[in-house]
C-alpha cells in the first residue's frame, strides 16, 4: 500500500476532529486546491510545513511512511 502526504495530513485531520474546510481556511486555500493535492497525492512543501505548524508535529512526522519517488540520474539518462 503506497502512503501518501496527503493520507497523513487527512489522518491527521481526523485525529484533530477537523473538517477539510477548516484546514483550507487555516491554510488561506480553497477546497478545489486540497481535491487537486489529493488527486496528486501531493502537498506544496511551504503547506506542508504550514500543516505542520497546525498540528503542532514535525515534518518527519508527517512525512512518515511516505514511498519516495525513485527519479531517474539525469548522468544516467
Amino acid at each position: 500500500m503506497n502512503i501518501s502526504i496527503v493520507d497523513n495530513v487527512n489522518s491527521e485531520m481526523k485525529r484533530f476532529g477537523m473538517s477539510q474546510e477548516t484546514l483550507c481556511a487555516q491554510l488561506g486555500i480553497g477546497r478545489k486546491t486540497f481535491y487537486e493535492w489529493k488527486k496528486k497525492g501531493d502537498i506544496p512543501a511551504t503547506k506542508l510545513l504550514a500543516c505542520a505548524k497546525i498540528f503542532n508535529c514535525t515534518l518527519d512526522y508527517l512525512v512518515r511512511d511516505v514511498q519516495i519517488r525513485d527519479f531517474a540520474d539525469p548522468q544516467t539518462a
